[in-house]
């Protein structure tokens, strides 16, 4: 494991309230810390404590979309590299299994001292992956991410392949991280704050939805963040199409994906079931996350202790008990 994670014991306390301000009109404005400044740093305990692993991403052929054309690559066809387009790329801000992540800087005169930034994904290929699975993988991922256009949505650019090879996903850059390292830097959320987030959490996950996309994988550590406090979903590496544009309903879903906290009950009790209600699942976890810096259980299973407490006492006869009982 390359970076701390949420526990399922103990909480953290509010670190740092100024991360948000309220204004005289009754609303509010985000401030959060670029995590640029990490990035510049030759700090191997920095750099773990920044990188993300993603886990083993894979998008089953049965699962992709019929529209997809496995062949879209608009650099490598035109002979331009990634650096002649989007700048060079070198500092590492995620890691995992099946992909690395790297900030791309691109000078600009028209667009002030900063220039452009992005974030540039390198799909890995796996042991025994034939080059054809490699490249649907990664043009499977590309082609959902880039169907999904919405401000709480991380915007992807690109697919084109690198010097080495390599499928390359160029991806808008969130200058605040992720969601897991706010959490784990600043401790539990005010309730304005969290709520905050979660409105748009919850806008992004029903854009995919009615686009037809499950994404099977909501976690803090694929919730990216800009530094006016702005959310953006991201990772469709698991990400499924439950429904086309022809069919009137969606389909049901199967297979154990996704990781264990944010795992719904029903994934490891019935064969066949609704993704699109795994996903409302794990934004309640992940709410609850924000609001006390813990994980409820380890997995949502019987054989968990927190789960099964929770699953025989916390309901009454009008409802769940207020997310402040939670938080002890």
């Amino acid at each position: 494991m390359y970076r701390p994670k949420l526990s399922p014991t103990g909480s953290l306390q509010n670190k740092n309230p100024d991360r948000i301000r309220y204004l005289e009109d009754g609303t509010h404005k985000h401030h959060l810390a670029s995590t640029v400044r990490l990035y510049d740093s030759d700090s191997t305990i920095t750099r773990f404590i920044r990188w993300v692993k993603k886990g083993n991403q894979t998008i089953p052929s049965d699962r992709v979309p019929l529209a997809i054309d496995y062949d879209i690559f608009s650099a490598a066809d035109s002979g331009e590299t990634i650096e002649s387009k989007y700048g060079r790329y070198k500092e590492v801000v995620g890691w995992g299994s099946s992909s690395t992540v790297k900030m791309a800087y691109k000078p600009n005169p028209h667009h002030g001292p900063k220039g452009y930034t992005y974030a540039v994904k390198a799909f890995r290929r796996r042991a025994n992956e034939s080059q054809n699975s490699y490249h649907k993988r990664a043009s499977a991922e590309f082609c959902i991410a880039t169907t999904l256009q919405h401000k709480n949505i991380v915007h992807t650019i690109d697919l084109l392949s690198d010097d080495h090879g390599r499928m390359c996903q160029v991806m808008e850059f969130c200058a605040a991280g992720d969601l897991c390292a706010l959490l784990l830097s600043a401790g539990k959320l005010e309730e304005t704050e969290a709520d905050c987030l979660f409105k748009q959490l919850i806008c992004g996950v029903v854009h995919c939805h009615q686009s037809g996309v499950a994404h099977r994988d909501l976690k803090p550590e694929n919730i990216l963040l800009t530094t006016t406090g702005c959310l953006k979903i991201s990772d469709f590496g698991m990400a499924e199409c439950v429904q086309y544009a022809w069919e009137k309903s969606s389909h049901q879903s199967k297979g154990l994906q996704g990781s264990k906290p944010y795992m719904a009950p029903e994934i490891y009790t019935t064969k066949h079931f609704d993704a699109k209600a795994i996903d409302v699942w794990a934004t309640g976890v992940m709410y609850v996350a924000m609001r006390t810096a813990r994980l409820m259980w380890s997995k949502a299973e019987d054989t968990d202790a927190a789960f099964k407490k929770f699953a025989s006492s916390s309901g009454t006869p009008d409802g769940f008990r207020p997310i402040e009982l939670f938080e002890g």
